[in-house]
This record gives C-alpha cells, sequence and structure tokens, in this order.
C-alpha cells in the first residue's frame, strides 16, 4: 500500500512537470530530470515515447487489449517491440502522457525503471519455462527481483543505468554475459542456481563480463542483485557519463578487488523473506486450455518453410511456441487487437517479446498450427508476420528519425538492406526456411554508438557513423563482424575505425557477403551463418 501510494505521487509529479511544458513555463530538459526514469523520453516529432515494462516482456491478451485501447483514446501513433522486452509507445502527445501513465499502471503494467540512470527492466530469455532447451524456469526469480527492486531507492538514485538478465538455457538467449549483472540457469546435483557475470555491456567500450559467480544458489539472485545495486549506487562514477557504466568501475578497481568489494557489500545485506517465494507458473492448466481442433490442411512449401523457421519445440508433448515475425516491431492499435483476436483463438492468454522484436506465442497445440498459420497471415498481414519475406525484418534500433541521440536512420537503412537480401532469396529460394531465421536475427542496424540493435554482438552489424569520402562528410556505416553469445563461445563483435561502407553501399555489401556465404552451403559446406561470420575476412 506504502509503494502503491508512492508510485501516485510519483505519477502527479509527471503529471505536474507535463502541465508546465504544454504552459510553456518550462524546457524539454527540466521535462527530462523528472520523466526519464519511467522510460518517458521527447521525440524528435515533437512528441513522446512511453516505454512499458513487464519482466521478461511477458503480456497477458487483457493487456494487449488495455494497451490499444489506451492508443486509441490517447492518440498513440503506434506501439513498437524493443529489443529489451518492452513495448514502446511511440509518437504520445504531451497532453495525453500522463493518463497514459496512469492507465498502464492501473493495469499492472508500471513505467519506473523504463529508463534512466536507475535499474531498468529485467531481461529473460523468451521461452524460459517453455522451450525443451530449458534447464529450469529462471522467470520467477526475475520477478521477485524485480519485485524487491520496485521498493528498493538506491536502485533508482544511480550514476548510471543497470540492467539485469536472468537465461534459461545454456545457448544464453537473454545475453546475460553482456549485461551489468547476469543470471545463467545452471543444475549441480540437482540444485538450481545460476552462473553470475557482471560487468558486461555494449555501446561504447563494451565488455564481455566476468564471472561473479561459477554456482550460485538461486534463491540468492535477489541478496547479489542488491549488493550490486549498492556497490554501484556508493562507489560508480556520477560526473563523466561516458565513464560511469559499472563495466568502468571493475576495469578501474580490477576484478579481484571489485570482488572484494562486492563481497563486503553482500556479505552485510539480507532479504526479508516474503521476496523468496518463487511462484512456479502453472503451464499444465494453460496447456489444458489450448485450441486442440483445426479444419484446415495445409500441404505448401510456404508452409514447411514457415514450420521450420517459426516454431520450437517446447518441453510439453504435442505442443510447440511459435514466433511471429514482426516487420520493424510495429503495432498499430488494429493490429494489437488482431493479435488479441488470435490469442483467443489460439486459446494462448499471453504472448512474449523477442530480443530481436519479435514475439512468441508460447503455448500453441500442433493440431491447430494450419489454422494459426492461415491466420496471422490475413490479420498480421502488416507486419509480414508468417511470409518469410526479409522486408523491414532485419533488426534495428528505433532510428534518428525518431531517437533523440540517434546519428542516422538506421528504420531506413534496414529497410535498403532487407529489401536487397529479399533479391538475394529469390535467386537461391531453396534456402529461404534453412537461413531465414539465422539472417533476420544476426544482420542487425544501430542508428549510432549505443548498440541498441546489439550490432557489437552479432554475427553482421552495422553502426552509424559520419565519414569523410572524397572530402565530404558522408553517412556511413562502420562494420562488426563475427559476435557471438551461446554455450560455446562469448565474444564481441570485431571492428576497426577504417571498416565501414557508405550508406549508399551496404545493401550490396550485404548481398554480396550473404552470396559468398551461401555459395560455400552449394559447394557442400555445412556451417551457420555465424560460424561463416567469425571466420570472415573484410
Amino acid at each position: 500500500m506504502i509503494f502503491e501510494e508512492k508510485l501516485k505521487s510519483e505519477h502527479l509529479e509527471i503529471k505536474k512537470t507535463l502541465e508546465k511544458y504544454t504552459a510553456g513555463e518550462i524546457k524539454i530538459p527540466d521535462v527530462k530530470k523528472v520523466t526519464t526514469k519511467y522510460g518517458i523520453y521527447n521525440t524528435r516529432d515533437g512528441r513522446f515515447m512511453a516505454r512499458v515494462r513487464q519482466v521478461g516482456g511477458e503480456f497477458s491478451l487483457n493487456k494487449i487489449k488495455v494497451i490499444a485501447d489506451i492508443m486509441d483514446k490517447n492518440d498513440v501513433s503506434f506501439a513498437h517491440v524493443s529489443t529489451r522486452d518492452s513495448i514502446q509507445l511511440q509518437g504520445v502527445p504531451a497532453s495525453r502522457l500522463y493518463e497514459v501513465v496512469r492507465e498502464c499502471t492501473e493495469n499492472g503494467m508500471p513505467f519506473k525503471g523504463g529508463g534512466g540512470n536507475a535499474y531498468r527492466n529485467p531481461l529473460v530469455s523468451p521461452l524460459s519455462g517453455i522451450s525443451n532447451e530449458n534447464i529450469f524456469d529462471v522467470r520467477p526469480y526475475a520477478i521477485q527481483t524485480d519485485l524487491f527492486m520496485q521498493g528498493f531507492e538506491k536502485a533508482f538514485d544511480l550514476g548510471r543505468k543497470f540492467k539485469i538478465s536472468f537465461s534459461s538455457e545454456a545457448e544464453d538467449y537473454g545475453r546475460t554475459a553482456v549485461n551489468d549483472l547476469g543470471f545463467l540457469a545452471k543444475v549441480i546435483d540437482g540444485q538450481k542456481g545460476f552462473l553470475v557475470y557482471t560487468g558486461g555491456g555494449m555501446g561504447r567500450s563494451p565488455e564481455i563480463g566476468k564471472v561473479l559467480f561459477d554456482f550460485l544458489p538461486a534463491n540468492e539472485c535477489i541478496r547479489v542483485s542488491a549488493a550490486m545495486i549498492e556497490v554501484f549506487h556508493d562507489h560508480g562514477e556520477r560526473t563523466n557519463r561516458s565513464k560511469a557504466r559499472l563495466r568502468f568501475l571493475v576495469n578501474q578497481m580490477g576484478f579481484k578487488e571489485f570482488q572484494k568489494l562486492f563481497y563486503e557489500y553482500y556479505n552485510k545485506i539480507e532479504i526479508p523473506e516474503k521476496y523468496k517465494n518463487f511462484f512456479k507458473k502453472n503451464y499444465e492448466n494453460l496447456i489444458n486450455s489450448l485450441n486442440r481442433s483445426s479444419n484446415k490442411n495445409i500441404q505448401t512449401e510456404d508452409f514447411e518453410n514457415w514450420k521450420k523457421s517459426a516454431l520450437k519445440e517446447s518441453i510439453f508433448k504435442d505442443v510447440f511456441s511459435v514466433r511471429l515475425f514482426i516487420g520493424g516491431g510495429n503495432f498499430s492499435s488494429d493490429d494489437l487487437k488482431n493479435l488479441a483476436f488470435i490469442l483467443e483463438k489460439t486459446g494462448c492468454p499471453f504472448v512474449r517479446l523477442t530480443t530481436e522484436q519479435d514475439l512468441y506465442i508460447p503455448l500453441v497445440h500442433k493440431n491447430f498450427l494450419p489454422e494459426l498459420y492461415l491466420m496471422i497471415k490475413r490479420d498480421l498481414n502488416n507486419q509480414g508476420a508468417a511470409d518469410l519475406k526479409f522486408k523491414d525484418h532485419i533488426v534495428t534500433c528505433i532510428g534518428a528519425s525518431l531517437c533523440g541521440i540517434g546519428l542516422l536512420d538506421s528504420q531506413i537503412i534496414g529497410k535498403s538492406i532487407s529489401d536487397k537480401i529479399e533479391e538475394l532469396f529469390d535467386k537461391y529460394p531453396e534456402y529461404r526456411g534453412d537461413l531465414y531465421t539465422q539472417i533476420i536475427d544476426g544482420v542487425r542496424v544501430s542508428g549510432c554508438s549505443s548498440s541498441c540493435a546489439v550490432n557489437q554482438i552479432s554475427p553482421l552489424g552495422f553502426m552509424g557513423v559520419k565519414k569523410m569520402v572524397d572530402g565530404v562528410v558522408t553517412d556511413c556505416l562502420q562494420v562488426f563482424i563475427g559476435g557471438r553469445i551461446d554455450s560455446e563461445m562469448q565474444t564481441l563483435s570485431k571492428t576497426h575505425p577504417d571498416k565501414f561502407v557508405t550508406v549508399e553501399k551496404a545493401p550490396e555489401f550485404v548481398f554480396s557477403l550473404l552470396e559468398a556465404y551461401i555459395l560455400k552451403l552449394k559447394n557442400g559446406e555445412t556451417l551457420s551463418f555465424k560460424e561463416y561470420m567469425q571466420n570472415y575476412k573484410y
């Protein structure tokens, strides 16, 4: 109750600030001082972006309906799936922003921790508890960690942002190795625990995290998180923003000294028992409610390719997780209503976002797959959710047309690259089904050095830069090669200041690179795209 009252008070502060702004009494810098820790930022279209956060990116059917309704009532331009488990409401008028915050929060979708120099929304691998790669379900641990943090004041008074991630699979789909604090599921002698990384991160001076614990009992994750927040709060840089992330403190002190400091805090902190109830989600009840019938029988190559690309096996008999490929990661309110309709027909009451700006319907009975495929093609046609087309499906950040710190418009660049990739697979159609997800997940474009599209750990990544070319300042892309985070390897992409292509030439560069890869496959070589890129010489 105290927490809820405090939240209402904070929201009223947002309301008063925005009223002053719309009245012309204060400027944007004054607004940002209040709104950024809620993930609310002004955008270059004169409106605002509001980041709706849910731990692990799980949005229920009801919440999807609520968001669509809020978008309609408040003149919100579109919803955008971020690369970090949030839905960003883009184009929110300043006069409607408080109502958006209030309604979302009242419906269980808070904003606190969405941005600013604060603890951020925990990232969770999207099919935790469901995928057949699952070690154990880490979502309950992420949820309880977030619950504790929401009332932990130091977590929202930091020198820079602090990101936590949880992965339930050895392949590290939550990218724990490149977060400030990462928990990778591990079981020893039947005991659940985590391999714990710290000091990882992307953006300026990226780092792979160091191993803080080779094995941490799972119920200690909140204690470790709170202790690390306190270390960062008390000792992190607060004046030089470019050196203020946790990884800089780790490097400055040296890892051994940093560990000593951490243990001083860790040994003193205690977590109330009420936060240690890690409730397991009852998936069996959900499975019983799935639609198990379809009067459709599809026998086409497109359907088979879709199944090859979109389906992941679950730990439950005859149940699959289905990936929806969302062009640009963008939804209109009508698109969200269509998504809600599809969920109702499927019988799965929630979706989970992916770091590739797509989403999963995590539980679908195999008998319903033909029906679902046709519904997706019809009702999410705007997104190309089942077409296996490359157009608009390369991962990009939101880009400089909206982002205040963006350098280049990455979405336009991504579109031109994806159009060229489409030409390539028209030339080699027999590889579309096998390579589709590898390519759309493995080619990424960030409009600036912040690496919001995660280009610094991708097989092939690009970062927007300005370069002198023939005496003219030119829009260019710095090239990143061979990044990989999985069970076999944790390595950043390789790059060099002189390794860049102009924006104009980037599509042809990607076309040629991918064609060379396909020709290797045609010659009988068996290697994944990320394996190919690790040995690529540019």
